[in-house]
């Protein structure tokens, strides 16, 4: 094995792994007006194939965990990226909308296998005190290739069309499955022990899902990022379409909010060791209702610019970037012998959750005739406020 756990290399992986499924959507935001355009089909539409995109990746949460805690990590993450590039190739060539749509949720399904295992594999070679600080670092190095990618995105899609966003994608899959297979052995120490059993493995799903520290972790993040998601999906449209910018434009205009996750993530991994995890969760997802009362605020003072889009995005992306490492880290560490089963259904409730997001936003889109950012209100104010009540689980039962 020529990459060894816990060496630099083996972060390095980590952090590709993680990434590139998130690169995979938002690489592809700047260019969805123009897929609009080029596929003759309204916004509502476009915004579906990031909703089946987030839906595909949350049923991929699903098998990729448990089948690497019973078989190994490295078939199943071999696997994934094999069908990731594979249905990467069939987007691009994607001649209508629908065929897009239903082939995003393939690619979803392909891309899952990133993050699901890159979890798996950090807890199998850290411990849970280790899991909230390195989870910070990949979390912060992790920001900086999403932060890139829509303008990567924005460059690609005036210069040679939106489908060159998922050649370039599919070349990071195929990069990643020659990394894999050159350099990556098996790493799950409870390979064929106890819990290998798919009876055992329901059995342990059945554990996590009545844990309240697991609940309060689960719900924290999959609330938060319902947020992160659905303005994903709808700033795109406010930022091109009401106000004016080009592709190239928006992919820059997004690095601020991209920032404030990056940010949470510093911050945290700072404060790690000196505050607990569960405070950290417990304050965080007030950012998330402090931003959507002032992005509510210049909603209805008919504030039309793109700062009161950006500002607030970049307040609940904080919050979000706090909570990401915490939450995932605490989920994941509570079960070591199930760690791929765990980091499913952190990735099925972050993504599930996630694409609701995306479907309430673009439900709502009639709401932004009259006043531009009230879809984004109306449709995800209420998970700001269930971000702050799921921490409240964490607290310990009188």
């Amino acid at each position: 094995m020529i990459i060894a756990p816990r060496s630099a290399a083996y972060l390095a992986l980590l952090v590709g792994l993680a990434s590139f499924g998130p690169v995979t959507m938002s690489i592809y935001t700047p260019v969805m007006p123009s897929v609009g355009t080029d596929l003759h089909t309204t916004p509502e539409f476009v915004k579906y194939t990031l909703t089946t995109y987030m839906l595909g990746f949350a049923v991929g949460q699903l098998f990729y965990g448990p089948l690497s805690d019973r078989f190994g990590r490295r078939p199943i993450l071999l696997f994934g990226l094999v069908f990731f590039a594979a249905s990467t190739i069939g987007c691009s060539f994607a001649p209508e909308i629908g065929s897009l749509i239903g082939l995003r949720i393939v690619q979803g399904i392909g891309a899952a296998s990133g993050s699901v295992l890159s979890r798996a594999l950090t807890r199998d070679a850290y411990d849970f005190n280790e899991m909230p600080r390195i989870m910070s670092w990949i979390a912060l190095v992790l920001n900086v290739a999403p932060a890139i990618s829509p303008s990567i995105g924005g460059f690609l899609g005036e210069a040679y069309g939106w489908r060159s966003t998922f050649w370039f994608v599919g070349g990071w899959g195929v990069l990643l499955l020659v990394v894999v297979i050159v350099g990556l052995g098996e790493t799950n120490k409870f390979k064929g022990k106890g819990g290998a059993s798919f009876a055992s493995l329901l059995q342990g799903s059945g554990i996590m899902l009545r844990d309240r520290r697991f609940l309060g972790y689960v719900l924290t993040l999959s609330f938060a990022f319902a947020i992160n998601f659905g303005m994903l999906s709808g700033t795109p449209f406010i930022l091109q379409d009401r106000l004016g910018f080009s592709p190239r434009e928006f992919g820059l205009i997004t690095l601020m909010s991209v920032a404030g996750f990056t940010a949470g993530s510093f911050a945290t991994n700072r404060l790690i060791g000196r505050v607990m995890p569960v405070t950290l969760l417990r304050i965080a997802g007030w950012f998330h209702v402090a931003a959507m009362a002032v992005l509510a605020t210049f909603c209805l003072c008919r504030v039309e610019t793109w700062w009161a889009i950006t500002g607030p995005y970049m307040v609940l992306s904080f919050g979000s970037g706090m909570i990401g490492p915490n939450s995932s880290a605490g989920a994941v560490g509570l079960y070591p012998r199930l760690a791929g089963t765990a980091s499913s259904w952190v990735g099925l409730a972050q993504m599930g959750m996630g694409a609701v997001g995306t479907v309430v936003v673009a439900l709502l889109t009639p709401l932004g005739a009259k006043y531009m950012a009230l879809p984004l209100v109306v449709g995800l104010a209420p998970f700001a406020i269930l971000t702050v009540l799921s921490a409240r689980l964490l607290k310990k039962p009188a």
